[in-house]
């Protein structure tokens, strides 16, 4: 290790040696005083193509505290410096975001956790630094690896027990948030205003997601028409015209002013939970990435989750399980936090949603699931975009899926919604 400052300034140019003095000072709890940065180490936190809207480093400052030495892990995340990935993927927009997450909505639920007694409700990584300003954007955050967390496989389909103890951590986050709304709608109005929905939107599928959208669909169809020909779900699928899928999303996202309207994690598949066991062997998860964050019914998390985590096999068997640990956990969330559940936002009002909003896990899971099933030799190299901006379908070069497993896989989801009523 050594302190190579061209590593910090492809992060930023904000991103300085002083950065990482104040990080260990706050982590330490120590006066930055009493800091002495002695070097520092980069390695890559991502594969190739799984982190298309950032480059991720994991970042290891070698200090002295006190004429102590110790090593402290963090975990940055900074726009692409190639600046073809960065606008065809509209990184800005999604940093914003996240950044706004952290720093108004994350901070304002610790706050409000702590004055309640309830802190272990919400697990987020802790944000140490940060910039915004569209061009020099990063964000720094605890590198929760060393306290035992790890990440889901991201190819594999969970099991019920592991399902049922992430959907409970959604359920805590969705019933913080409608526990803040009601007691605090004013702010809570203040602290949302500052996200914005960054991928469903009318003129985002105009301008950015359209022909993407056209090939994922074209790739559910190869799937349903190999593995299920001529069943309901296929017939249901292919009555839409292209675009009435992604439109029905587009306005479920807009409906941020709704009463059951809250803080959505907006991206909850697997990788984007981390989990470990605690020393009574029960199991914690901790919620990252709010790249998508907004401001919507609940059921858009779930359902994304659901179709985005589980197989056919789980769905058939315990669907309306899963709801009822899902509303379960959030009722008790709420309650606990001093609000009362089955007026904010009971068993009733969630079935409605459920029945009416449940499609939208089908919309993103046809990107998901697709994804999520790619081999690795098969995922993307975003930094090979050379021009100013391309089409994100001209770099997102899906193919057909090749295994009947995998068509299954993506087909269930459709089946299973179709068989619900959601299509």
């Amino acid at each position: 290790m050594a302190k190579d400052k061209s590593l910090l300034e492809d992060v930023s140019k904000y991103f300085t040696e002083e950065t990482l003095q104040n990080i260990v000072g706050t982590l330490s709890n120590e006066d930055v005083k009493n800091v002495e940065v002695l070097s520092w180490d980069f390695g890559d936190a991502n594969a190739k193509g799984d982190s298309y809207l950032s480059t991720v480093n994991k970042v290891t400052i070698k200090a002295k505290v006190k004429n102590q030495e110790k090593d402290v892990k963090i975990v940055v995340k900074s726009l692409p410096n190639n600046m073809g990935r960065r606008k065809t993927y509209r990184s800005a927009d999604f940093f914003h975001n996240e950044i706004m997450f952290y720093t108004e909505i994350a901070a304002t639920y610790e706050k409000y956790l702590k004055s309640k007694n309830q802190s272990s409700l919400l697990i987020l990584p802790t944000c140490l630094a940060f910039h915004l300003d569209g061009e020099n954007d990063y964000i720094a955050l605890e590198d929760v690896s060393p306290l035992g967390f790890g990440q889901a496989a991201r190819q594999s389909c969970l099991t019920l027990e592991q399902s049922s103890y992430m959907l409970e951590a959604i359920a805590r986050f969705h019933g913080v948030s409608f526990a803040y709304k009601d007691q605090h709608k004013e702010n809570f109005e203040k602290i949302t205003s500052k996200i914005f929905e960054t991928y469903f939107t009318d003129e985002l599928y105009k301008n950015w997601y359209k022909r993407f959208h056209a090939r994922l669909l074209e790739i559910a169809k190869d799937a349903l028409a190999k593995e299920y020909p001529n069943s309901k779900g296929e017939k249901q699928f292919n009555s839409y015209p292209p675009g009435v899928l992604y439109k029905k999303s587009a306005e479920f996202c807009s409906q941020w002013k709704a009463t059951t309207s809250v803080v959505n994690q907006g991206d909850s598949w697997a990788p984007n939970f981390l989990i470990r066991t605690n020393p009574t062997g029960k199991p914690e998860v901790l919620l990252l990435d709010f790249q998508l964050a907004r401001c919507v019914s609940p059921v858009l998390d779930l359902s994304f989750f659901i179709y985005s985590c589980t197989d056919q096999t789980l769905r058939e068997k315990h669907f309306d399980d899963l709801l009822k640990i899902y509303h379960n956990e959030l009722s008790k969330t709420i309650k606990v936090l001093g609000s009362n559940p089955e007026k904010i936002y009971s068993w009733e009002q969630f079935s409605k949603e459920v029945k009416e909003q449940f499609v939208h896990g089908v919309t993103f899971g046809l990107e998901s699931v697709t994804f999520g099933m790619l081999p690795a030799d098969e995922t993307f190299d975003l930094d090979v975009i050379k021009e100013d901006k391309v089409d994100i379908a001209d770099v997102w070069t899906v193919q057909n899926i090749k295994t009947s497993e995998d068509r299954r896989r993506l087909a269930g989801i459709i089946l299973h919604a179709a068989d619900r009523g959601f299509l």
